[in-house]
């Protein structure tokens, strides 16, 4: 926690880096690029709250500081977490996007909520094959923070982030 009671969620992603960087670093080239898209809830496998966005933020931030190069996607839109697991991009050539066709990692983000943890997961994983090349998990206690950045409002937002 920060002093001024907020969740350090910087200190939990940057843990979790630091925890899987041999990993990643054996498995990234040089210049290669790494897609990141929003964290999801493990129970709901979608990004409907600002939890979610704020994590993966928090990542890209995290990757970046590491001379990572980040590409950001949208999830669902670019690729997919359904009920069977981790679904990387679509198999229809015409619904890939041509900017990140040619990529092979992605860092994926879950998290899950109990009654007094939040569990963060990160993944390392090669698109081409769904193999997981590094992952990390971490925890902290809940707190009405994070009950509020998990909240989803009524209007059933998506939160997305801005493309440019």
């Amino acid at each position: 926690m920060n002093i001024d009671g907020s969740s350090n969620f910087e200190k939990l992603i940057t843990s979790m880096v630091k925890v899987s960087y041999k990993k990643l670093k054996t498995n990234i080239e040089q210049d290669e690029v790494i897609l990141v898209s929003d964290f999801v809830n493990i129970d709901k496998l979608q990004n409907n709250s600002k939890l979610g966005f704020l994590l993966s933020e928090t990542l890209k931030d995290v990757l970046s500081n590491q001379n990572i190069i980040i590409r950001q996607v949208e999830l669902g839109k670019d690729f997919r977490i359904g009920e069977h697991g981790f679904n990387v991009l679509s198999r229809k050539h015409n619904e890939i996007y041509s900017d990140i066709e040619n990529e092979r990692l992605a860092m994926v983000g879950t998290y899950s909520i109990t009654d007094k943890r939040l569990r963060i997961f990160i993944k390392l994983i090669d698109i081409r094959t769904g193999h997981i090349l590094g992952s990390s998990s971490e925890s902290t206690l809940m707190t009405s923070e994070i009950e509020k950045l998990e909240h989803v409002p009524k209007h059933n937002y998506i939160y997305t982030p801005m493309v440019l």
